[in-house]
């Protein structure tokens, strides 16, 4: 394996750039409406998101995850996702994608299901986030 990958990050985020198109992924505002109840949550957590990303991703079919060495997928997880975006992060980014909420794809918000990583040593090459059926 490669000691530097980043050449590897750089050809996925050009296919996907190329392949892909532009999503939004949001993670929620986690400050509490009322500071004296913060189990009460924030009263709209997307009105104030914490954090956006907007970035290329290409999509896949659900049923390809086992064929991308993904191995815990079982019918009930197919049953349960709409979609499976790819999204290679910008080199030299910082965000971690595994903490958003929400993807905003031509318009239409989905839950984030799960996400995984495939991260050779300590930089993270690529994100598979399955999006859950509303």
């Amino acid at each position: 394996m490669p000691k530097d990958v980043t050449s590897l990050l750089k050809t996925a985020i050009r296919l996907i750039e190329k392949y892909g198109r532009e999503v939004t992924l949001i993670r929620f505002d986690q400050t509490p409406a009322d500071g004296l109840k913060p189990w009460a949550g924030p009263a709209d957590p997307r009105a104030t998101p914490d954090e956006t990303v907007t970035i290329p991703a290409a999509f896949v079919e659900p049923t390809s995850l086992s064929s991308m060495g993904i191995t815990t997928v079982d019918d009930d997880l197919l049953k349960r996702l709409d979609k499976v975006c790819l999204i290679a992060p910008a080199v030299g980014s910082s965000y971690d994608l595994s903490t958003f909420n929400e993807i905003i794809d031509d318009g239409t918000n989905h839950k984030i299901f799960r996400v995984s990583t495939l991260k050779p040593g300590n930089t993270v090459l690529l994100y598979i986030v399955m999006v859950a059926k509303k």
